[in-house]
């Protein structure tokens, strides 16, 4: 049951960082904290616990994958970004150089 929560939780993530909607992502983030950090609060047997810690070490190599994708994405969208201001900058040349 916990790992298919969490593989939900994982897959909406992938899916929010996708399609850079970045409130999306903060809002499951945060959903997905809420219900870690309850269960962490619940009592656990030796067992559980154990389980719960190699649980949360593959939680934390996905959020490794996810931050290498926010990474990605940035650098996307700032090259997107530094494309439309270079045309841009030759548009108002062409524009002055027209005018004179």
């Amino acid at each position: 049951m916990l790992l298919q929560e969490l593989n939900a939780f994982s897959l909406r993530i992938t899916q929010a960082i996708e399609l850079g909607d970045w409130q999306q992502l903060t809002s499951v983030l945060t959903e997905r904290q809420s219900r870690l950090e309850l269960l962490l609060s619940s009592s656990l047997s030796d067992e559980d616990q154990r389980t719960i810690r190699g649980v949360l070490e593959s939680v934390q190599a996905m959020d490794r994958l996810f931050i290498d994708a926010v990474q990605s994405k940035k650098t996307e969208l700032l090259k997107q970004f530094q494309s439309v201001a270079q045309g841009q900058k030759v548009i108002r040349a062409y524009g002055h150089y027209a005018e004179n």
